[in-house]
């Protein structure tokens, strides 16, 4: 069924065609469900940490459904978690189109969205009814026209907004695509941010920051140090990255594999003497192979996106533990 989908799909624009296939998810759930069956909830595996537990080890990273509005359907495929996102305090249009782009050979996205976002009330109206077994958890960013200066009281108000609804927070901090974005990887803007989100933290609930892989994380065992001393959960590995040569925006899918792998595996081994601190890895997951070489290096939550774009939700197999 997806492969007829798909080569109808792939004739549109991607964005359209995500727009136009995110819209059906969200208006007709029940519907779709007789078409695509979900994985069987009884072969699951739970995967629990100190900080969280997911039904399954797959989940699905955000930018596929950023303002919340098919949560249903995307639970009933099977995830054992969804991460909804980027969501922005104030709705935007984000930037101009076009601004996404396939490159099918290298089986990858491309995108220059910026943030488009409904905003936080908008959001808030879809994770507050959400009650599936999927994990929900909740990517924030700051708003294009923000001052790095006005992002810790930014990223402090969407986490006074969301931390009853989510079963974590993310704070995204390394999208190639919101102007001077990436800065705040910068320890000294990071701590201001973490000092306001920690004042406004009420519910215990894990909080994890995205990074990029593009950047130099050599010294990355100071780095997580530095989360750790900071109360946060564990990072999400990695975001997009760039490449001059295919144009603008950030890279996802096979051609991010390589570049995610380097960062992932770095931090799985920094952070190898803090079980308390989670490592979800996210970038270039589209096999059993990807899966089962980050794990044996200590990695148990597991995050895709352009995968399911190029193969349907027949890739949610992953979800399965089968050696």
């Amino acid at each position: 069924m997806y492969g007829l989908l798909k080569n109808v799909l792939f004739t549109l624009d991607p964005e359209v065609a995500h727009d136009l296939t995110l819209h059906q998810f969200s208006k007709n759930p029940y519907y779709l469900r007789k078409l695509f069956k979900g994985i069987d909830p009884a072969k699951m595996i739970e995967v629990k940490t100190h900080n969280m537990t997911w039904r399954n080890r797959l989940g699905l990273a955000a930018g596929f459904d950023k303002n919340g509005i098919a949560l249903d359907f995307l639970n009933h495929l099977g995830f054992g978690a969804i991460e909804i996102g980027t969501v922005t305090l104030k709705e935007q249009i984000g930037n101009d189109r076009p601004r996404m782009w396939r490159h099918s050979k290298e089986l990858s996205l491309r995108n220059a969205l910026g943030f488009p976002c409904k905003g936080a009330s908008y959001v808030k109206k879809n994770t507050q009814t959400y009650n599936g077994e999927a994990t929900l958890g909740i990517n924030i960013g700051k708003n294009k026209d923000t001052s790095l200066n006005d992002c810790p009281g930014e990223y402090s108000q969407l986490v006074k907004i969301f931390e009853e609804d989510a079963g974590y927070l993310v704070i995204n901090i390394s999208s190639p695509n919101t102007k001077n974005l990436r800065k705040l990887q910068d320890q000294v803007f990071l701590k201001e941010i973490l000092d306001e989100v920690n004042k406004q933290r009420s519910l215990g609930i894990p909080i994890y920051i995205k990074i990029s892989p593009d950047e130099d994380w050599s010294d990355s065992d100071t780095f997580v140090r530095f989360l750790i001393d900071n109360n946060i959960q564990g990072l999400v590995c990695t975001n997009t990255t760039i490449c001059k040569k295919l144009g603008t925006g950030g890279v996802s899918g096979n051609y991010l594999k390589n570049i995610a792998r380097k960062t992932q595996k770095s931090f799985l081994k920094s952070s190898s003497d803090f079980p308390d601190f989670d490592i979800i890895a996210a970038g270039g997951i589209n096999s059993r192979e990807d899966i089962n070489d980050l794990n044996s290096a200590g990695c148990n939550f597991f995050q895709l996106y352009t995968a399911l774009v190029y193969k349907g939700p027949s890739i949610l197999d992953l979800a399965l533990k089968k050696g």
